[in-house]
């Protein structure tokens, strides 16, 4: 995660987004704020930070279900091309230690790569992409399969003063191609973001979670709500009154999933505004400069602000049963 959270609120923002995650930063690499923000699920992965600097983060990332091993370096780049050159020269560095490893870089560039990768057609590479390209030639690494916009950032500018370009990558060598069979990127729409979200697939390590149960309080005032719940506790169920208790509250977890999946559920706008604003700007993606398919992105892009709006402000008030 790229971010300019500060050093001093970084363990407040963190407590708030997936609370049971691991957290580092790069904040004691950064003269004003902190660039890079990683968190992973302990239950999951063990990740090992090797280095790093204001612009990289290198990391050893194992996975608990198979011990498989993979050395992620996590990017994000000056905006300068001059101050750039010191991740060029690190990544370069860095390089002679992944020979024989399976490596990914992935992250933000500050440059594009090829002349298909601005929506301006530029037909010379400038000094910044120019000096890219040599790093990336240099350490031996490539694209990684992947699927989604092509334009990784914009402007935010509307009608013909739009600019998209692929500054997003995921880039790895290719020991990481022979352990990581079927590895695939994913570039989603940007939604709110100028930058696009990447998520790198590995097929071979991922597994299903189930999904715990989420109890909102606003189901109470939901029309049947009293109904559902005298219905089960009327119920005759042998044992201790705890255990009467606790098997009460499980079967319970039916009859109360159902507001999530009614119709106009606050859920559902949600998702039914993010497959609208994805299509649009996909299809933004392939046409630039159609000026009916931007107003349209616009609409949208507030349709799905609303959304999320409303659905933030209902879920402020829940609480989980276990």
């Amino acid at each position: 995660m790229e971010t300019h959270v500060d050093s001093s609120n970084v363990s407040k923002v963190c407590q708030k987004i997936f609370n049971a995650w691991f957290w580092t930063t790069n904040a004691s690499c950064c003269i004003k704020g902190t660039r890079i923000m990683l968190g992973w699920d302990p239950n999951v992965v063990d990740v090992m930070v090797l280095s790093q600097t204001d612009q990289v983060i290198h990391t050893q990332v194992i996975f608990k279900l198979d011990r498989k091993s993979l050395f992620c370096s996590f990017v994000y780049a000056d905006n300068h091309y001059r101050n750039r050159r010191d991740l060029w020269h690190n990544l370069g560095g860095h390089n002679s230690f992944m020979k024989d490893k399976p490596w990914v870089i992935m992250g933000d560039f500050n440059a594009y790569l090829f002349h298909d990768d601005t929506s301006t057609g530029a037909s010379t590479y400038n000094i910044g992409s120019r000096e890219f390209k040599e790093c990336v030639n240099n350490i031996e690494v490539s694209d990684v399969n992947s699927t989604g916009v092509h334009y990784t950032w914009t402007n935010n500018q509307r009608q013909s003063g739009t600019i998209l370009k692929k500054l997003d990558r995921i880039m790895c060598n290719i020991n990481c191609v022979t352990e990581f069979l079927n590895a695939r990127a994913y570039f989603h729409p940007f939604r709110v973001s100028d930058h696009s979200p990447c998520i790198l697939k590995l097929p071979n390590v991922s597994r299903d979670k189930p999904r715990p149960f989420k109890f909102v309080n606003l189901i109470a005032e939901k029309q049947g709500f009293l109904e559902e719940v005298n219905q089960i506790w009327s119920k005759d169920i042998a044992g201790f009154r705890m255990y009467q208790v606790v098997m009460k509250l499980k079967l319970l977890k039916t009859p109360l999933r159902k507001p999530f999946f009614q119709q106009g559920n606050l859920h559902e706008n949600v998702k039914m505004a993010r497959k609208e604003l994805d299509e649009c700007q996909l299809r933004r993606d392939q046409d630039p400069a159609n000026d009916d398919v931007l107003a349209k992105h616009g609409v949208l892009l507030q349709k799905y602000k609303d959304a999320v709006h409303d659905e933030a402000l209902f879920l402020q008030q829940k609480s989980k049963v276990d």
